[in-house]
């Protein structure tokens, strides 16, 4: 009889352990279902088991070849996941954005698509390489709007033990997401000469004045960007050197021609080795 009981009050103990796990599932999946932007990126050493969230992702296209750059921004679900397709939205937020349709970024379907059985979707914007934001950076803010599938599912971030600081702070809304973009260029590290001209000074050194026009036509023509000239590594001094050796032959050929690369002020761009001078500020003048 007392072993009965025993056995009565374990499978007793058992039951309510079952229910109380039972109870504890579904509170897990307790809550609206909502959506929230989940964008990731740190340094190389971590990956996403510890890179924060972050409210801004910045994109500098002096780091980076061709005219387009795709950001792909997460969006994450609360609440149940389902076997059916759900739609959310996502719109340009216009009180906080400076860059504009068709120039910066091309349009996006607002609706979205979070696929059956998934919690997160990935939504990719593609930035434009522009003039404009070669003077200034533009700011592309995307704002999460309520579906008949999700309300806005967690409206403030915080700080998440286990996951690194964000880049902004760790209090911010998720909600939105800010994409800032810029193509600002300064004479890389590894330029030679290291010097800035003024107007007025004759180019020397081994590839004379630096230049937009410049660098970016050695960019075109050894396919190379912007971290490529950051270290020796990347550019030792015998690369330095066949560039420059590159452009003396093909600079040389078009000026002797008669149709020299012209800098934005009209000279003729300069490597040593050239048979012309050149003066910051003065332009080429054809012979008569």
């Amino acid at each position: 009889m007392v072993m009965k009981k025993i056995l009565y009050i374990l499978a007793l103990a058992w039951l309510v352990c079952c229910v109380a796990g039972c109870e504890k599932e579904v509170k897990n999946y307790d809550g609206r279902e909502g959506v929230y932007f989940y964008v990731q990126y740190g340094a190389e050493w971590g990956d996403t088991t510890i890179w924060a969230n972050q409210s801004f992702t910045p994109v500098e296209f002096v780091k980076s070849t061709g005219d387009y750059h795709d950001v792909k921004l997460r969006v994450m679900t609360t609440g149940r996941i389902k076997e059916y397709d759900r739609t959310f939205r996502v719109v340009v937020d216009k009180d906080s954005t400076t860059a504009v349709e068709g120039v910066n970024y091309d349009p996006f379907d607002e609706f979205q698509v979070v696929k059956a059985g998934s919690h997160y979707a990935d939504l990719v914007i593609r930035l434009k390489r522009d003039e404009s934001i070669q003077i200034e950076e533009r700011v592309l803010t995307l704002k999460l709007e309520p579906t008949d599938d999700f309300e806005i599912g967690i409206n403030w971030w915080g700080e998440v033990p286990g996951l690194w600081s964000s880049t902004g702070g760790n209090d911010f809304d998720v909600s939105m997401h800010k994409i800032t973009m810029n193509d600002f260029l300064v004479r890389p590290t590894r330029w030679i000469p290291a010097i800035d001209y003024a107007p007025g000074q004759t180019e020397g050194g081994l590839w004379g004045a630096f230049t937009r026009k410049k660098y970016d036509l050695i960019c075109e023509k050894f396919n190379l960007t912007y971290d490529d000239f950051a270290s020796e590594v990347t550019m030792p001094n015998a690369k330095r050197t066949m560039i420059a050796n590159y452009f003396v032959d093909y600079l040389q050929e078009l000026y002797d021609k008669g149709t020299p690369v012209l800098e934005e002020d009209g000279r003729a761009m300069w490597f040593m080795g050239v048979s012309w001078k050149s003066i910051v500020g003065q332009p080429w003048i054809p012979a008569e």
